[in-house]
């Protein structure tokens, strides 16, 4: 029999073919790369960490019947992480090209589902986790009130928001009500464009959205969460190999352990998740693949 989840994830399941070329990039030539197909996409990647800390978790996302449909359905039952799909004409697709110094350049296929998302959601569970491509999207605003609107604890993690939609996005977000935002040092800029530094970000943010607020960077990680405010940071190792899900890592881990105790949190237990949370972001960084498994890293209960 199928446990309740503890958490809904709403976010995307995406193919990513990562590809790390050898020579620099030259218009009509051949490069020597190294590729690698694999599972990926926001939402994914916040449930499968989730399930390898002992989180039942469901994915609510757009999966199609395709070749990379069948194969990120596969992955995500091996991790133990439910599904409950939007149907969809095909599986999203995310190419990402990595520099030398592990930094991205992703050209991204996603495939719009908010509009069918709350439909497909389960009964009410303790915690959801929104991820922020949704409220880009036709029925973003639509779906966030809906979520906004269920007596449950509500993440909201970031996204790169295109110039043009930030009322949009912040609009919407406000209507999620969420008691958490988790976003990274570029897209907290990005939300609040002329601010000087951090706190005036989350002065802003946190006014606007009446929302606790985490800011992530790759030296640690930032946060104002009722009243309490706090800072981490990781000590200088390798060079990132490959960033991509570093920040989903972050964030799941964080949610992993703070959902086990009372919210909000104490500062205390604040700063012991925050801890965590960077030490698992760094270690992702440092390996290839959004979902590769890291040192540490708990293995994945499998449903029953």
């Amino acid at each position: 029999m199928t446990r309740r989840p503890e958490v809904v994830v709403i976010g995307d399941a995406l193919l990513d073919v990562t590809a790390r070329p050898a020579t620099k990039l030259r218009p009509g030539a051949d490069v020597p790369a190294e590729i690698r197909i694999g599972p990926g996409g926001q939402g994914a990647n916040l449930a499968v960490r989730l399930a390898r800390r002992g989180v039942e978790v469901e994915l609510v996302c757009a999966v199609g019947d395709d070749a990379g449909g069948k194969l990120l359905r596969r992955e995500l039952e091996g991790e133990g992480v439910g599904l409950t799909a939007v149907p969809a004409d095909a599986t999203g697709t995310v190419v990402i090209l990595l520099d030398e110094r592990g930094e991205r350049t992703m050209l991204s296929h996603r495939v719009p589902f908010a509009a069918g998302a709350a439909a497909a959601m389960p009964d009410a569970v303790a915690w959801m986790v929104l991820s922020g491509y949704l409220l880009l999207e036709p029925g973003g605003s639509d779906l966030a009130a809906a979520l906004g609107a269920q007596p449950s604890h509500r993440v909201l993690v970031g996204c790169t928001v295109p110039d043009g939609m930030t009322d949009r996005w912040l609009g919407a977000a406000a209507m999620l009500h969420p008691d958490l935002l988790v976003l990274n040092r570029d897209e907290a800029f990005a939300l609040v464009p002329g601010a000087r530094d951090l706190d005036e970000v989350a002065e802003v943010l946190v006014a606007r959205l009446g929302t606790g607020i985490i800011v992530t960077d790759p030296s640690g990680a930032t946060a104002r969460l009722n009243g309490l405010g706090g800072s981490v940071r990781v000590m200088a190792g390798a060079p990132a190999i490959d960033t991509t899900g570093a920040g989903d890592a972050f964030a799941a881990t964080l949610l992993a352990i703070v959902l086990r105790d009372q919210w909000p949190p104490s500062s205390g237990a604040l700063g012991a998740a925050l801890t965590a949370a960077s030490d698992a972001a760094s270690a992702v960084a440092n390996a290839v693949g959004a979902q590769a498994r890291v040192e540490g890293e708990p293995r994945a209960t499998v449903r029953s």
